[in-house]
């Protein structure tokens, strides 16, 4: 069977409509970025764009999957979550942070919901199905809490402490974060507090 492949032509031109979009958000509110604004940027007509897109939210859907697709995307391929925990955790942690810094203009707008108004949710159910995907293998027999409930849980504290961090002007560098995300995935708030109240 022939193994389907992508016209480059086609790769090449989604690619300068993603990038035209991205820089666009960086500059200007999204309600306010146009469908010309986008195709001029990207060097392209607005047929050329019809061809891949129905409109700029689909368009601003496929970026936002793409974005997420390539922080996840080494980690997805890096093994099962059994087999090499404090590393996955680690590397997904550092590159979450460092990859907000770089689009943090991005992430900024769409947490404000002044693009996607249901981002949040959408985020939580991409790090979700990372993370039962990760989950797969494990018996969930044993386990003393259900895996999809741990994968829910994870994503939630994720996109939480993300947000928080962009909102308050991101107080602690990626390496603090990254360091106090493994702290709270190891060992769970309460057990922290705990912790604390023991030595108290």
């Amino acid at each position: 069977m022939k193994e389907h492949t992508v016209d480059p032509r086609v790769v090449r031109t989604r690619k300068a409509l993603h990038d035209a979009l991205k820089q666009l958000m960086q500059e200007q509110p999204y309600d306010k970025i146009t469908i010309q604004d986008i195709t001029k940027l990207a060097t392209v007509n607005r047929k050329t764009f019809y061809l891949h897109y129905e409109t700029k939210d689909h368009l601003l859907y496929a970026v936002t999957d793409g974005m997420l697709d390539e922080l996840f995307g080494e980690a997805r391929d890096a093994g099962s979550f059994e087999q090499s925990v404090d590393e996955l955790q680690r590397y997904i942690a550092g590159r979450i942070f460092e990859y907000m810094i770089r689009y943090r203009r991005f992430f900024e707008v769409m947490f404000e919901r002044k693009a996607m108004f249901n981002f949040v949710s959408y985020m939580k159910r991409y790090i979700a199905r990372f993370y039962e995907e990760k989950f797969a293998e494990l018996d969930d027999d044993k386990l003393p809490v259900h895996k999809d409930v741990i994968a829910s849980y994870i994503s939630s504290a994720y996109v939480g402490i993300i947000h928080w961090w962009l909102e308050n002007g991101m107080p602690y560098t990626p390496e603090e974060m990254t360091e106090q995300m493994i702290l709270l995935n190891s060992n769970g708030p309460i057990q922290i507090i705990r912790s604390y109240k023991d030595k108290s």
